[in-house]
């Protein structure tokens, strides 16, 4: 991908001193269009933004008005939501209101699967028989000609609330609350559905006389901001950044269950762990089963069902994060058979049977992956091809799929994301025909490629100034994080992590021998940089438990042609297997780490302070390796993770590498953790405290399980939940399972034959 260094732009001196703080702040501002001192601190500071009037959106006062009619007749009033989390927070908030305000509330969410976006009328009429007088629709409905029609024949009136591209004609309904009908720039058009259903509520308050309680409903509205990827600017922004300071103090049982569930410490949390933790769960609810239970979830003042609906989400999500690795596995396939297809404007892939309600997440991998609009499609025998579209920016993939309305079934979405369906034998017609509408239309003043927010050496990127750049949070679409460039480094060290070892943390340096970690997120699927090359990095503040520390993400490298790193050592190590008093050696060295694992470090002849595992170490300038490793990688995590520059080698414990010894010690932690960690741990501390490899650690837990000991699910890549096991035994699993932790064990056992007899030298530059 092509990189879009910073202009030469820099803040004026007025917005600078009005910004404070790091200068690289202010020029970011000025750079992103934010150069009158006034707009960039109402952009910093929602205290000093000033939203628009709700009646500026059309046919708002009339929604209200009606809404607020039918609370005080008593009458029936129907909420009409979607599946995805703009539309489930949509539905929850106006479902709240109208509760709260003394209304006689139902709802009705689509089944993606059954029904798909969208009101169907013949679901309608069924609810408009059954007594429903008032229908309003949540994210979506702006065009649903026919079932506005029905239920004017029915004598119902069909209020609108949605945010997506407006037809030629609107709906005959009394109302069209959409900020489409806005002009351009107006500082309520880039709303989701969520910020719609809020106005009206707010409106809703307001004509109750109770307008500070709309304000409990912001939570809701960070939510559906984020998950929906909404443009964050202007009173958008400023509802998310509410939304957020509520959220933080949650006070749904709804959202509580889902933050224990996530392991997310809400007091934190940032538009970041929405999009990465929360919102994926609840998506996963829509995109797998019945949407419905989300808005129970985020109504419910139910602490027992709010536990066991999040539950639920969670499983759905890991089945979710099952499909969606197998859809992008098989799409990259179709890319590796036919290389052709990426020579289109955009990318249109078919699967047989690729689940509907996951292609989506897929297409938006592609999308980061391939740098163009993607297609993808799930194809099943004798019915439509139905599929999901993501774009990038200057492209409206609504408007270029519309452009192809003639041979398809049907569509709908908005510029990021659309929905269509067609014959799936016109699939390669598709191909051609989106392609040539998205070259064609283009926007040439959208740049394509990876802006880049400033350029600046490894020394310079530290703590503090993440922390002034995480001023400009929330980040997102429309705000994009900060991505900084770090010239000239070269790779040393490199350690996989996270289930299937998916996920890379790099050690780099530059010329002038500064070294900074990065994560690289998914970074086994790609090769690694070599030699010297440019980095570009987004800086973030990492809040584990309190504790504040940098982290780089990767985001993209190239090579720097013709240049190569001098050859020299990495580290300086010093080889004290031999020593009769190692101990010795090191009296008069300071400040230095101990890495000692399957050992209790009362008897590691080190101060406890000084001792330290896989789990979590901090950085420290000298490692002594006092416990003889499982395996190279782990080598270079620790060195990864540590930044030291100097090694000491003695290597004198020796662990058990005995599978006896080995699932004994593991049942003995798992034991203790039931009772001591609150049913959770991370496989890296029980990793660290049996001296192995991980990928040991999770068959020894497979294989308690197998024996009925143990009953384990897991939270995310690193982390899991342990439950009692019921005492049945699956004898099919144990014995391949055995043979493939003594063959593991087999080969830790023999590297640390070979560690302590290695020549270091080689081994630590090799």
């Amino acid at each position: 991908m092509d990189w879009l260094l910073p202009s030469d732009l820099t803040a004026p001196p007025d917005l600078r001193a009005a910004v404070g703080g790091h200068p690289l702040v202010a020029d970011i501002l000025a750079r992103r269009g934010y150069t009158d001192p006034a707009a960039a601190l109402a952009f910093l500071d929602p205290d000093r933004y000033r939203p628009a009037p709700p009646t500026d959106l059309p046919d708002l006062e009339k929604a209200a008005a009606r809404l607020m009619d039918a609370i005080q007749r008593g009458e029936r009033v129907l909420v009409w939501g979607d599946f995805d989390v703009d539309g489930q927070t949509a539905t929850a908030l106006l479902v709240d209101a109208l509760r709260g305000l003394g209304g006689q509330v139902a709802y009705h969410v689509p089944h993606r699967l059954k029904h798909g976006h969208g009101v169907q009328t013949p679901v309608l009429v069924n609810y408009l028989r059954d007594g429903i007088q008032v229908v309003v629709t949540c994210d979506t409905g702006v065009a649903e000609h026919e079932a506005a029609e029905a239920a004017l024949i029915n004598g119902v009136d069909f209020l609108i609330t949605d945010h997506h591209a407006l037809p030629p004609t609107l709906p005959e309904a009394p109302a069209v609350v959409n900020p489409q009908r806005l002009p351009e720039g107006h500082p309520l058009r880039d709303l989701p559905g969520v910020g719609v259903a809020f106005l009206l509520a707010q409106a809703l308050y307001d004509l109750a006389g109770r307008s500070a309680e709309a304000a409990q409903l912001l939570d809701l509205v960070a939510l559906g901001i984020v998950a929906d990827v909404a443009t964050q600017r202007l009173d958008t922004r400023y509802l998310l950044q509410r939304g957020l300071q509520r959220l933080r103090i949650p006070q749904r049982p709804g959202l509580q269950a889902i933050f224990r569930a996530a392991q997310v410490d809400p007091s934190n949390l940032s538009a970041d762990l929405i999009g990465y933790q929360v919102g994926p769960r609840l998506n996963a609810l829509g995109r797998l089963d019945d949407a419905a239970a989300a808005i129970e979830l985020l109504t419910t003042r139910d602490l027992l069902l709010a536990d066991q609906i999040a539950a639920q989400l969670e499983v759905l999500n890991h089945q979710r994060k099952q499909i969606e690795d197998q859809i992008y596995g098989a799409a990259q396939a179709e890319i590796a058979k036919d290389p052709s297809l990426l020579n289109f404007d955009a990318l249109v892939l078919a699967g047989q049977r690729w689940h509907p309600g996951v292609i989506g997440i897929v297409a938006a991998r592609l999308v980061e992956q391939y740098q163009r609009p993607v297609v993808l499609l799930s194809t099943q025998p004798g019915q439509p091809a139905r599929g999901s579209a993501r774009s990038v920016p200057g492209v409206d993939i609504g408007a270029c799929i519309a452009a192809c309305g003639d041979i398809l079934a049907g569509h709908g979405g908005h510029p990021g994301a659309a929905g269509l369906s067609l014959d799936a034998d016109l699939i390669p017609q598709l191909r051609r025909r989106l392609s040539h509408a998205v070259r064609e239309t283009r926007d040439p003043n959208v740049a394509s490629g990876q802006p880049v927010d400033g350029i600046l050496p490894l020394g310079q990127m530290g703590l503090e100034l993440a922390q002034e750049l995480n001023r400009l949070a929330p980040f997102g679409a429309g705000n994009p994080p900060i991505v900084l460039m770090a010239p000239h480094v070269h790779l040393v060290s490199h350690a996989a992590f996270g289930l299937d070892h998916r996920h890379r943390r790099l050690t780099v340096e530059d010329a002038s021998g500064q070294r900074q970690v990065i994560t690289w997120w998914r970074g086994t699927e790609h090769p690694l940089p070599g030699d010297v090359f440019d980095l570009l990095v987004i800086p973030r503040v990492n809040d584990y438990r309190g504790r504040l520390a940098l982290q780089l993400e990767w985001v993209d490298s190239r090579p720097i042609p013709g240049v190569t790193v001098e050859p020299g050592a990495r580290w300086k190590v010093v080889d004290l297997r031999t020593e009769a008093d190692p101990l010795a050696a090191l009296r008069p060295v300071e400040g230095y780490l101990v890495w000692a694992e399957g050992i209790a470090p009362e008897n590691v002849p080190f101060d406890a302070a000084q001792v330290c595992t896989r789990d979590a170490p901090p950085e420290s300038p000298a490692l002594v390796i006092w416990t003889v490793p499982p395996g190279p990688q782990e080598v270079e995590q620790m060195l990864a993770e540590t930044r030291a520059r100097t090694v000491y080698v003695i290597a004198r414990h020796v662990p058990a590498d005995a599978p006896s010894a080995f699932l004994r010690r593991l049942a003995g932690l798992v034991k203790y953790a039931l009772h001591a960690y609150q049913e959770e741990v991370s496989v890296v501390k029980l990793a660290a405290a049996t001296a192995q490899r991980e990928f040991t650690v999770r068959l020894g837990l497979d294989w308690l399980v197998a024996r009925g000991q143990i009953a384990v699910e897991w939270l995310d890549s690193e982390r899991l939940q342990l439950r009692e096991g019921d005492g049945t035994t699956n004898e099919p699993a144990l014995e391949p399972l055995q043979n493939s932790i003594q063959a593991l064990l087999a080969e830790s056992a023999a590297f640390r034959a070979y560690f302590q007899r290695a020549n270091l030298e080689t081994f630590f530059e090799g």
